[in-house]
């Protein structure tokens, strides 16, 4: 597993990278500082998860730069590490297609517990939010949302947790939880885009969501995880 990560606040990288070494959570972990540094190394070296801060002091920051860093590699796990985590921030990174948001807020061991959740395939969302749901007006059906620890030892397949969800419907959930376009889902299976965006529509109606973020929440709140 190699990380990188992504933080204008030189302390705050070093200081979290000697917590991710001490803990062993992540394996390599390297540190840039802009969108720009963050986008040639992701193009050169195979990480596998960028903890990315979602303002820098330059573009491309927040939701273009996630978009920009799946352009290049399109199954890379990005989690959003911020000082402020409203509602709709969280929504907009989800949106974007990251796996996770974690407060910088948050103490050391749940910085651990929330990073090794994202890292073995799960999506952590701070509880509060998950509360209030995806939206809004967004009321998620399940379990209620846990705390750090909870999660991370509830983490499990698809088929216990959807056992609705066919094997073909469960590679498709898998790719729409890290941002994939149904055109890449495509190509991945080696399947119709219009294959896909059948098993999208029963997927919504198995989980009983309408979107994509929605789904993703539901399986923060669930504690389902992708390997």
């Amino acid at each position: 597993m190699r990380t990188l990560i992504v933080d204008d606040h030189p302390l705050f990288s070093a200081g979290l990278q000697l917590l991710l070494h001490q803990a062993d959570a992540v394996g390599e972990v390297a540190c840039v500082a802009h969108g720009a540094q963050a986008l040639e190394r992701v193009a050169a070296e195979p990480f596998d998860l960028v903890l990315l801060d979602w303002v820098l002091g330059g573009e491309p920051t927040g939701e273009t730069l996630i978009a920009l860093l799946h352009e290049i590699r399109p199954r890379l796990r990005v989690v959003v590490i911020a000082g402020d985590c409203p509602p709709a921030r969280v929504h907009a990174a989800i949106e974007a297609g990251a796996v996770g948001f974690v407060p910088k807020a948050v103490t050391p061991t749940e910085m651990i517990s929330a990073l090794s959740i994202t890292s073995r395939g799960g999506v952590y969302l701070p509880p509060g939010v998950l509360m209030q749901g995806a939206t809004a007006d967004l009321t998620l059906s399940g379990a209620p949302a846990a705390d750090t620890a909870a999660a991370s030892s509830a983490l499990s397949g698809m088929t216990e947790a959807f056992p609705g969800l066919t094997p073909r419907q469960q590679d498709v959930l898998g790719g729409l939880v890290i941002g994939l376009s149904n055109k890449a889902i495509a190509r991945e299976l080696g399947i119709a885009e219009g294959t896909v965006k059948q098993h999208v529509h029963a997927i919504y109606r198995e989980l009983g969501v309408d979107s994509r973020t929605e789904a993703v929440y539901l399986l923060a709140r669930r504690g389902v995880r992708f390997v």
